[in-house]
């Protein structure tokens, strides 16, 4: 009779235990789309259309983000402002980012991807290693941007209702 409440009592724990490994395993598998929200999207875009004017052009890049937030820190304070600390300005703008480019078009794809291959072309003035070289590089930075709109996906319909104002921030901000 011990014997079977013992073995009661070490089944009972070894569900707990595995209950709370569940539990946690769930906390590190959330789905990310879950972190970005539209008012962060919203906030994303009017900042970068606040600090274009003072900062220049806005291309993402993850330095490019984080000296944003450097330098506004320093003058204006319009990202802390908003709620954004260093990390969850850089998340929320990189997310913003990968669902904008998750909505390009295919075709848009593939005319950056003919852009590339007629640019290799042109690089005739190189060693045979050297070109090698520079359309490794362009493949693999291709390979990297295809990446990160892959990412995207996630984010596409958080981002799609203000893609139209964000690709007008990043045309404006090109001219």
């Amino acid at each position: 009779m011990c014997a079977n409440k013992l073995g009661a009592t070490a089944r009972r724990r070894n569900r707990r235990l595995l209950a709370a490994a569940l539990c946690t395993g769930l906390l590190f598998i959330a789905d990310p789309a879950a972190a970005l929200t539209r008012d962060e999207v919203v906030r994303v875009a009017n900042l970068i259309a606040a600090l274009q004017p003072a900062f220049g052009s806005f291309a993402y890049d993850e330095e490019i983000v984080g000296d944003w937030f450097e330098r506004d820190a320093a003058e204006r304070g319009l990202i802390g402002a908003a709620g954004f600390t260093a990390e969850s300005w850089k998340i929320a703008v990189a997310d913003t980012f990968r669902g904008l480019a998750a909505l390009a078009p295919q075709s848009e794809i593939d005319a950056i991807r003919a852009k590339l291959d007629a640019g290799a072309g042109g690089l005739v003035a190189l060693s045979a290693a050297q070109k090698a070289e520079a359309l490794q590089a362009l493949r693999t930075e291709f390979a990297r941007m295809l990446a990160f709109r892959a990412g995207g996906a996630r984010f596409a319909d958080i981002v799609r209702p203000l893609a139209p104002r964000l690709k007008a921030i990043l045309d404006n901000s090109s001219d």
